[in-house]
This record gives C-alpha cells, sequence and structure tokens, in this order.
C-alpha cells in the first residue's frame, strides 16, 4: 500500500487566544485617592502625600475608566509640581542671594550691612532693627550706626538645672556694666531685655541667653557705649 495515495494528515485546529481580561466596570464614583491627593495639594506641607495618592488614584482610575478621577489625579500632581517647583527656586534665589552678599560679618566681627541671622549667632555689639517685629529664630540686624531699636549687649550659657529667666535676668544685669562700661541710668531711653534661646526654639538643651537693650521708643544710631 502506498501512502503517497492517501490525503495528508489534518493539522489540529489552533486555539483561540484567550479573550483580554476584563476591566472592572466603573461604578459611577470619582476615585476617593484622587479626591484626597487633590485635596491634599493645596497644602504645600502634605504635598508629599499629596504625589502618592495621585499616582494611585491615577492608576486605579485608569483601570475602571473613572475620568473624573483621572482628571481630578492629574491637576492634583500638576500643583504639586508648581509647589515643588516655587520651594527649589525660593530655595535656590536664597542661596544666590547669601552667596552674593557674602559673610555675615568682616573681618573683624562685624555685622555687614543688614541682614537675617539666626539668634544663636548673635554677638555682644550686634543691632536689631526692629525687635517687636521679629518672629521665629532669626533676626534683621544691621550696624548700630544705623537705625536700630535693639543692641546685644551679651550672650551666656545657663547650666541646665538653673535655666530660668529669674537667673538670665540677673545675669544679663550683671553683665550691663561690663559691657556699657557705666551703670544703666535711671532716665536711659532703653530698657534690659532678656531672651532664652530655649523659649524661643522650644529646645530642651539650648540653654543659651541673649541680653539686648531695647529702646524705650523710636530708633537709635551708635552704641549703649558711645
Amino acid at each position: 500500500m502506498n501512502p503517497q495515495n492517501y490525503p495528508p494528515y489534518p493539522e489540529p485546529p489552533i486555539a483561540p487566544p484567550p479573550p483580554p481580561p476584563m476591566k472592572p466596570a466603573w461604578n459611577g464614583k470619582t476615585n476617593g485617592f484622587s479626591i484626597a491627593a487633590l485635596t491634599l495639594s493645596l497644602f504645600g506641607c502634605t504635598g508629599l502625600l499629596s504625589i502618592v495618592f495621585g499616582f494611585i488614584g491615577l492608576t486605579q482610575s485608569r483601570r475602571n475608566g473613572d475620568k473624573r478621577g483621572r482628571l481630578f489625579a492629574i491637576i492634583a500632581l500638576s500643583i504639586c509640581a508648581l509647589w515643588i517647583t516655587a520651594i527649589a527656586t525660593a530655595v535656590v534665589v536664597a542661596v544666590v542671594r547669601d552667596a552674593a552678599d557674602g559673610p555675615d560679618r568682616d573681618a573683624a566681627g562685624a555685622i555687614r550691612g543688614e541682614r537675617s541671622i539666626r539668634l544663636a549667632d548673635l554677638r555682644p555689639g550686634d543691632c536689631a532693627k526692629d525687635l517687636e517685629e521679629q518672629r521665629g529664630t532669626r533676626v534683621d540686624v544691621l550696624p548700630c550706626t544705623s537705625a536700630h531699636s535693639s543692641e546685644v549687649f551679651a550672650t551666656f550659657e545657663l547650666p541646665a538645672s538653673g535655666d530660668t529667666q529669674e537667673r538670665a535676668e540677673a545675669g544679663c544685669e550683671q553683665r550691663f556694666q561690663a559691657y556699657a562700661g557705666k551703670k544703666r541710668p535711671e532716665d536711659a531711653p532703653y530698657f534690659l531685655f532678656t531672651a532664652r534661646l530655649s523659649d524661643v526654639t522650644s529646645s530642651t538643651t539650648d540653654h543659651g541667653v541673649l541680653c539686648f537693650a531695647h529702646r524705650l521708643s523710636g530708633t537709635s544710631t551708635g552704641s549703649i557705649r558711645d
């Protein structure tokens, strides 16, 4: 028997490919992560959390066809990008400006022009432009030959066990005459003001004290040592 007289053996049928997985049907509700991301993006301090929620909301909204959730997530991520850009720009400007201004002090240790420095960096002989307007841990200082409201006449550390306002004030009173070269006259146009860094920075380990001669009113040029 000749095998060539028979028709070829039929090839087995090719199985059709499996159908693509069905996307979960949208339930008509906007994705909760997208809503949270958009809400948090309006507040810069929660930007990181908004970015995380935004990507989660974007992924889930694409998967189930939630167009509104996708739009909210995109808007949230765009706002976060604007926050990041603004913060980065402010940091770069501050760094460039500080570099252009040069060091805070000259070779003799005197303040170079008007600038903002940390309270912890104040030294005796520094003058504050307007102490009553200062907030936070920085203060605007300038040479004492310019109009100012306050002058630093002493800085010192208190022991941790004796870091009290009473001891700080007593320490400033004791150091005034050594700085000014005379006792404070009764009709002096300034009063002594004491600031504890632990009160300003809320630090439990910083026991520094700043002693100011603060004008009763208006401003002064020159030093209380003149």
